[in-house]
This record gives C-alpha cells, structure tokens and sequence, in this order.
C-alpha cells in the first residue's frame, strides 16, 4: 500500500480544520498529521513534521499566510503549500503566490473532491521534483532569461537578439522568443520572413508539444530558434495568456541551453508569465534621467513583489559619449550594480538596417564585445557545481 500523504491544516478557526479533516478523512491516500492555530505554531510544527502538503489560511493571525509560506519555503523547499483564499484571486495576488513559494489554492467553497485532487496533483509534483533523473537534472539546469523595459526606446530588442546570438556562440542551444505581439521586432532584426508566429499559439496551448514547436520555429543562420512574433496585424497582447506563456517556456527550457524571451509592455500577463518563469530578469534601461526615474521605480516593484535581486541584472543601454550619465551616478540611481553597453548608433543602425546581429557582423567593436561579455557573465562557467532543480508546475489548476 502506498504511503499516504502527510498533511498539516493551519487556520485558527475550529471549524475550518474540523470541516477540512472531515473532508479528508473519507480517502485512504491522504493522512492529516498535524494542526496550527497561528502562524509560529504551524511554522514549528511543519519544520518538525515535514508534511508532504500545508493548507494555510490566507488571513491566518498573527502574520498571515503569504509570510509564513514564503519562510517554509525558504527552510524546507521540499513542503508543498496551498493557501486557503477568502477572496477572489487577481493578477497581483497570483504574483504574490508565485514568489511566496504557493504552488496552489483552494477557496473555501471548494468541494471535497475538488481539495484532493489539488492536494495530489501538489503531492505528485513536488514528488517528481525530488526524483529527476539524470537527463531530466541536466536539463532542469538549461536558463530562462527574460529582457524586460520600463518603457520603450530602450533597445530591448536589439539587445535581447544579440544576447542570444552571443550564447549561440558558445556552441549552446539557444531560442529566442517574441512576446511583443504589438511591434515586436525580432524577425526583422533577424533578417526572417515569418509564416507562422507565437499568435499562432493563442488558440492552441493546450496541444504544444514538439511537433507543434517544430511547425512555429524558425533557424537562423546563427544557430538560434527563434519564435517570431507577427510582423504585421493587430493583436491583442492581453490575449497571450499566462497558460500559453508558461507552456511555451517550459517546453523551451526542457529543449535548449537558453531561451531568450523579449517581452512586451511590462504590464501585459504574458511579460508577467515570463519573467515568473525564469531565472534571469534582464532589465534594460536608457541612460537619461526620464529613463532612469522610471526604471528605479520598476525595480523597486519587481523587489517589493518578492523577484529575489540575484535573478534581476541590470544593463544600461548607451552608456558613455555626448552628454550621457556617469556610470557611477547611475548605479546610485538606480541602487543596483549595472553592465553598461557602449552607445555606437552606427552599428546599431547599420546592423538594423541590414538584418545583421552586430556581435556577428562586428565582433570587435566595444559594444560587441561588451555583449559578448554580458553572454559569457549570464552563461553558467564550464564545470560549475549544478543548481538545485526548479521546476515549474501546472499552477493554480483550480
């Protein structure tokens, strides 16, 4: 017989954890070990438990239950955590899960059978994350990296197809993906004529697998595949969704070393989606002070919604010449270290206009090598110790 799966209820109202154990304790598959009335009595009795799954009331006293799910995430990553909503779920509040270490909830109202499936569909994931096989552990270390603006003009785009012709370079698998469904670029900066593009997928998610990639992808000369967004037609950007996004990056992180995602406007769910979902977030800002004042605040947001600082790089875009900022003053700025790319409007232009990535057209200028440094610093070294599994599962199913 297979062993149950342990579970600790966390709510300070009686009820709820009578009505929750009576819910549970018609299947012989789950086992509830354990109660917590506050927020250090179920903290304490998870690190001493260690149950397969935590229900936690959302407004559980005296903390609440996002802080107490991000510290059992922190200390024992292997616990699987469902927080109990008592409100409707908004973009904000998905965010807040994501990056508290929630990997799925439940309302109140949700029937009996509705909690077990969520309670094993939770269960069985962390259960394959503890069990990667080889293959599944060198790919589990393959890189997401999202490039990201807070606003336009910063030549996101161009810097986001260099970076991944540069990783390209180093003999490593690379895609690099479109999300801009309004203006994006990537295509034309590569030279390609796409016939089918990422809007495709918009009606279609639910069925990607490799022969459907394999249908949208594109080969450029460099070696990388690149899924081009539409070059023309309106679309609505709203429409790719967090589904389509978060399918689309996982299937590109089982395949390639890197996957480079040039986002859309900040705002928009699939540049959400994205940047849940990597491990990089490349944030590209111009060196002016209009610039600059938008891109400090973006930054304190990302922090203030829990995206931890190691995965955040800052690159600043036309650094150095005329009457740019000094490097040192923008770094204060901003209260980050940054890379700094030189301002070469020539090649860029030039490189635009020809369809050409410049780190290949003009390997030795400054700006080039300054990109192919930024490769080399984002690209894990050669025998370097491998970072612990993170995988993604099919979240919030409820």
């Amino acid at each position: 017989m297979a062993t149950p799966i342990t579970i600790i209820i966390a709510s300070n109202l009686m009820t709820e954890r009578e009505r929750l154990r009576k819910q549970l304790a018609g299947h012989h598959d789950v086992q509830v070990v354990g109660e917590a009335q506050n927020d250090q009595e179920c903290l304490d009795l998870a690190l001493r438990q260690r149950p397969r799954v935590l229900l936690i009331q959302e407004d559980l006293p005296a903390g609440g239950g996002l802080p107490l799910a991000q510290q059992i995430a922190d200390r024992a990553s292997e616990i699987g955590i469902i927080l109990m909503l008592t409100h409707a779920v908004n973009e904000e509040l998905l965010h807040k899960l994501l990056h508290a270490g929630v990997r799925g909830f439940i309302a109140r109202t949700t029937t009996d059978e509705l909690v077990v499936e969520e309670i094993r569909r939770l269960a069985g994931a962390r259960r394959a994350a503890a069990t990667l096989s080889p293959v599944e552990a060198a790919r589990s270390q393959n890189q997401v990296i999202t490039v990201v603006a807070p606003r336009g003009g910063t030549g996101k785009t161009v810097i986001a197809t260099n970076l991944a012709v540069a990783l390209a370079r180093k003999q490593a698998k690379v895609s690099l993906l479109d999300l801009n469904l309004i203006g994006g670029d990537v295509a034309v900066l590569l030279d390609l004529v796409p016939h089918r593009t990422v809007a495709d997928l918009m009606t279609s998610y639910a069925g990607i697998d490799e022969d459907v990639m394999e249908s949208l992808m594109m080969r450029h000369d460099s070696g990388v595949d690149v899924l081009p967004a539409p070059i023309e037609g309106n679309f609505d950007s709203n429409r790719l969704s967090r589904a389509v996004v978060q399918n689309v990056l996982q299937f590109m992180r089982h395949q390639y070393a890197f996957t480079i995602a040039d986002c859309g406007h900040p705002s928009f769910e699939g540049t959400l989606a994205a940047m849940d979902s990597s491990d990089i977030i490349l944030v590209v800002v111009g060196n002016d002070l209009p610039r600059l004042r938008d891109a400090k605040q973006y930054l304190k947001k990302l922090i203030a919604a829990n995206y931890a600082k190691e995965r955040i790089r800052v690159v600043v875009n036309r650094s150095g010449g005329g009457q740019t900022i000094d490097r040192k003053e923008v770094e204060s700025i901003l209260e980050l270290p940054a890379a700094h790319l030189s301002n070469d409007n020539e090649l860029v232009e030039g490189s635009v206009n020809m369809g050409q990535p410049f780190v290949v057209a003009a390997p030795h200028k400054p700006l080039s090598r300054e990109l192919l440094k930024l490769a080399d610093d984002l690209a894990p070294p050669a025998g370097a110790a491998p970072k612990k599994a993170k995988l993604i599962f099919g979240m919030f199913s409820l």
